[in-house]
């Protein structure tokens, strides 16, 4: 206790950080799965600077960006804590010091490498054998575990020679942390690490002051932002999250020009305008950043008003660990996903082209998780039904009574009368009317278009063929709706082929590869 006053300044515990402390002092691996903001660093740090328990020397932590490892150094250095940062940016004067340090009676309390320090530098992997073999580790960490999953959107291949600790450093304790890991990947996890008979800390992952708001991507995005931004969070701290380093620098110029003090943020940016656009966010002189998902994992800025997705997410560990950056105060605060079945099919598109240019990094396997999680995210977001409450904490494996989401999501607050519809015979119309149109080679909204019974500009006649105006007495969105479902299950598919002009375009086709037939929709 007299450390947390001292040194942390703080006056108690939060769930389940005493106990994982207590565990690692014990010389125990422990687990820690604990939401964004419930104070998963105490959980090493503490124990770091504490002189009792069995474990003595230094606290080694991987952790897999340099933003939030500084981040995080810059903070213990201000409360006097003595440790060190040491990756591939540092000078070569301050790294000869490390490594004196490292095998001296000096050591530092706590040593901030990343995966790919340890992967790549044999050197370093020699230093930190010798400090073993002088009794001087106390523990290695690894922070934002799930990198070293398959299943997760930040698998990083550097944390798999994290599964060689075990082996070289036998007898040394592991901890690892994150915030976003349902079952499969906390049981990849503590395989992949070799934890031993660890003590495993978790908690509800309800954050119960985040309003989950989720609406179709319709007519302008920018000003469409811009009005809720004024209207629900003027002059308040917020961020946009694009899939791309170009839709980000757009977004942020087009809120710029209504008025909204915004920056952009992305990996493509030089390390000093990163760090200066984060600072204007963090002291408010900037009041949304725009950034792709490399930005925000470790921030510390605690009232972020409210957390915008202006694509689909590729993943649901990632949609909830984006959205846990709001409201870490406490206070209100909203989450707004904006969504098209376009978007879901962009995702799938970036994931296979990835997986075609590093195949020896990439696998299949690796691929088709990529995808389930994407088509679990877009399912998330065209639900207009259940609880979204209820859907978010049952990808962790919690049930949640949607008694209780006190209309904090917009499916629980919505007023409208919904009408369930039963259109397997309209589903059934679609497809035939696809597989007729094969060889036609035409988009998703041609489709739509014939569907509706109507036709579509220079291309036609399409009035003689089958199913032609099928779908004639359904409104525009539930056929948007129906052929985006039956995207998302796979039904359909959309293939990159080469056009009249010589240019690739995204042509409907009935998914062959599951072998459709009529009697299986």
């Amino acid at each position: 206790m007299r450390n947390l006053r001292s040194v942390f300044n703080l006056q108690s515990f939060r769930c389940n950080q005493l106990e994982a402390i207590t565990a690692t002092l014990e010389g125990r691996d422990v687990f820690v799965l604990m939401p964004t903001g419930g104070g998963k660093s105490l959980c090493y740090q503490l124990p770091a600077v504490c002189k009792g328990g069995k474990t003595k020397g230094v606290t080694v932590v991987v952790s897999p960006l340099l933003a939030l490892m500084k981040d995080q150094v810059d903070a213990l250095k201000n409360r006097g804590v003595d440790v060190c940062l040491w990756n591939s940016d540092t000078p070569q004067e301050e790294s000869t010091q490390i490594q004196n340090r490292l095998v001296s009676n000096n050591r530092p309390m706590l040593l901030y490498v990343t995966p790919e320090k340890l992967k790549s530098s044999e050197s370093t992997r020699r230093l930190l054998r010798r400090v073993y073999g002088e009794q001087g580790l106390a523990r290695f960490v690894i922070d934002e575990a799930h990198c070293i999953s398959t299943w997760g959107k930040d698998f990083r291949e550097a944390y798999r020679c994290l599964d060689t600790l075990r082996d070289d450093y036998p007898g040394i304790p592991i901890i690892a942390l994150t915030a976003t890991a349902n079952q499969n990947m906390v049981d990849d996890i503590i395989q992949r690490l070799k934890l031993k008979d660890c003590a495993f800390f978790t908690q509800s992952f309800n954050r119960p002051n985040l309003n989950y708001i989720v609406l179709p991507k319709k007519g302008k995005m920018i000003d469409e932002m811009v009005t809720y931004i004024n209207r629900e969070h003027p002059r308040q701290g917020g961020i946009v999250y694009c899939r791309s380093r170009a839709k980000c620098e757009d977004v942020a110029k087009g809120l710029r020009e209504k008025g909204i003090l915004a920056q952009h943020y992305h990996a493509g940016m030089a390390s000093q305008d990163k760090e200066e656009t984060q600072r204007m966010w963090q002291q408010d002189s900037c009041h949304v950043i725009v950034a792709t998902v490399a930005f925000g994992m470790g921030i510390d800025k605690p009232d972020v008003r409210f957390v915008i997705h202006h694509d689909l997410p590729t993943t649901f560990d990632g949609y909830y660990q984006q959205t846990g950056r709001a409201g870490r105060d406490g206070n209100p605060s909203d989450c707004v996903l904006y969504y098209s079945y376009a978007d879901f099919g962009q995702n799938v598109k970036l994931f296979e082209k990835s997986q075609q240019e590093k195949p020896y990094e990439i696998s299949r396997e690796t691929l088709r998780n990529q995808v389930e999680e994407a088509r679990l995210i877009m399912q998330y977001a065209s639900n207009e039904v259940t609880c979204r409450r209820v859907l978010v904490l049952q990808f962790f494996g919690e049930k949640f009574d949607p008694a209780l989401c006190k209309r904090m999501c917009n499916n629980c607050a919505s007023h409208e009368l919904l009408v369930e519809e039963n259109l397997t015979n309209e589903a059934r119309a679609a497809v035939e009317l696809v597989r007729t149109l094969a060889d036609q080679n035409l988009t998703t909204d041609h489709c739509r278009t014939i569907f509706r019974g109507r036709e579509i500009g220079k291309k036609g006649p399409f009035g003689h063929y089958p199913f032609f105006g099928a779908g004639k007495g359904m409104s525009v969105d539930l056929v948007e709706q129906m052929f985006g479902k039956l995207l998302v299950d796979d039904v359909f598919e959309e293939k990159s082929l080469k056009n009249v002009s010589g240019w690739h375009a995204m042509y409907l086709k009935v998914d062959s590869f599951l072998g459709y037939s009529k009697s299986s929709y």
